[in-house]
């Protein structure tokens, strides 16, 4: 009995031990990113990078996926290191963990197996040869890393909720287990392996490659797969557009197929998950790596969001709020602003709204989000289900990848092109599920938002000035008019623009007269219509 309390004891310490060392780890790579964000000296602000980089390669697991998203967002700098790969372990030192794996010798399944060249958050990658001949990728976890991510996972659950999170009411809880959950099934390779081989069968797209899982070797701790062969998307600038457009295409395609048709999207798209080659008949050839992070979209939702896209491009009788709802939003925090959401959707999908290539760099998207909605965008934002982060994830990978092919695509066509015209109407039919709504509101329709802001000047009853613009630049409206005509209005005291935008945002974008104002001989109208 003593020996065993005496183990219980030891275990409890170690477990101590190494969330205290994670903890330190934090500690550190929060001062280095500290120290980053008030560094103003170019040259200084390059050392605290690599700096940076260092702790989040050192600590591997949670600390370093974080890494590889300032990755995905800073292009040529020290954070590339972390897309590429770190300095991997030595073989012998996972030889033992492979062969528990395997359960047999190494030799009586490989013909011959190297060193890693390169090593990422979880584990690392072995190319490899089996004795039948095949040419395979071996992925092993850390012998470790298990114990050091349910260190970090402990500490993610003592994190406060502060600023935005607390003062928005985010469901941090929520946030807390959908990473936690999605960090262990990460750690259990048989799901991935799973999850890879069904990808592989449901997302069928001309140009991309899903590795063959070899299931019969794969574990817990061991995945084992075909081997990909490639460049990392750095390195195909030089390539004709033709082949970077039939790129671009094919991980456009890839997204849409999965997230509406298949219903499982890649969630990690940084770039190092992505190789491209030609294959035997010189066509570009994309091939996606890494199933462990991956999201499960219920056909509801994927229904409700295409209803959503197709309702806002044709500015039909769908309400946005019921959209929302389906799509996993609280309908109770939504009812504030649910006057903006057809203004809000029409941001959010505005490549979708358009035939012609998008050029997404034009986009500005976090600018008319904050003018639209101000700081009621945490409002929204806290409203979503906790793995939408995850579905973003997957869209701004897809839009920082199409700025460095420096390719523009035309979204709808291709959104129509992979999911079919029979899911479409499937979509524009689906019934959504009634939600209780406050009586006092009523939510828009898209058919019910305005489609111009227009301004006429007239001076001495004669017409001087007559103008129409899109309605959504109403949320402007101080920044359109003359200095010297704000002026007056100001002065008068007549009008309270800012009144006026709050209530459009509250209410919104609907067919109304906003102001008629008269100065001397000359009278100014604004309305939406």
């Amino acid at each position: 009995m003593a020996a065993t309390q005496q183990k219980q004891i030891n275990s409890k310490n170690v477990t101590i031990f190494k969330t205290v060392k994670r903890s330190l780890q934090f500690f550190r790579i929060g001062l280095a990113a500290k120290k980053l964000q008030r560094t103003q000296n170019e040259t200084e602000r390059l050392l605290a990078k690599q700096a940076l980089v260092g702790l989040f390669a050192d600590a591997r697991g949670i600390t370093m996926k974080v890494g590889q998203l300032f990755a995905g967002n800073d292009g040529e700098t020290p954070f590339q290191a972390l897309i590429e790969g770190i300095e991997p372990l030595p073989l012998k030192t996972l030889i033992p963990q492979l062969e528990m794996e395997l359960g047999k010798k190494i030799k009586t399944v490989f013909r011959s197996i190297e060193p890693a060249i390169a090593a990422a958050s979880l584990g690392q990658v072995h190319l490899a040869e089996l004795k039948n001949g095949d040419k395979v990728a071996v992925k092993i976890r850390y012998p470790d890393i298990s114990d050091a991510v349910d260190a970090e996972l402990r500490l993610l659950g003592l994190l406060p909720g502060v600023g935005p999170v607390s003062r928005w009411g985010f469901d941090l809880d929520a946030y807390k287990t959908s990473l936690r959950d999605n960090m262990r099934r990460e750690l259990d390779y048989r799901s991935e392996a799973q999850r890879q081989d069904c990808f592989g069968k449901t997302v069928q797209v001309p140009g991309l490659r899903v590795p063959e899982v070899y299931r019969d070797l794969c574990s817990e701790g061991v995945l084992v797969q075909s081997r990909a062969q490639g460049v990392l998307i750095d390195k195909i600038g030089d390539w004709s557009e033709q082949d970077r457009r039939s790129i671009a295409q094919t991980l456009m395609v890839t997204l849409f197929k999965s997230l509406f048709v298949a219903g499982e999207v890649h969630g990690d798209p940084h770039p190092g998950n992505i190789f491209y080659s030609h294959d035997q008949y010189g066509q570009p050839l994309v091939t996606l790596l890494d199933y462990g992070c991956t999201i499960t979209i219920a056909e509801q939702r994927r229904l409700a969001l295409l209803k959503l896209i197709i309702g806002c491009r044709e500015r039909s009788a769908v309400k946005p709020l019921d959209c929302f709802s389906a799509l996993g939003f609280d309908s109770k925090k939504l009812v504030p602003i649910s006057g903006s959401l057809p203004a809000l959707c029409q941001i959010l999908f505005r490549p979708f709204l358009v035939d012609y290539p998008f050029n997404s760099a034009q986009w500005q998207l976090g600018q008319a989000f904050n003018d639209l909605l101000g700081d009621y965008r945490w409002w929204f934002r806290s409203a979503g289900p906790s793995d939408l982060f995850l579905l973003m994830r997957a869209f701004q990978g897809l839009i920082q990848q199409l700025q460095q092919l420096d390719i523009h695509l035309p979204w709808w066509p291709l959104l129509q092109q992979a999911v079919g015209r029979e899911l479409i109407q499937q979509a524009m039919a689906y019934q959504l599920p009634v939600i209780g709504q406050q009586a006092t509101v009523t939510a828009l329709r898209f058919d019910q938002q305005a489609g111009k802001l227009c301004v006429r000047v007239t001076d001495g009853g004669e017409p001087r000035v007559s103008i129409a613009m899109p309605a959504e630049a109403v949320l402007d409206l101080e920044h359109l008019i003359p200095d010297d005509v704000l002026e007056r209005i100001i002065r008068s005291g007549k009008i309270d623009l800012k009144q006026l935008s709050h209530s459009i945002r509250v209410n919104g974008m609907t067919p109304q007269q906003l102001f008629i104002f008269e100065d001397d001989r000359k009278t100014y109208k604004v309305w939406l219509e």
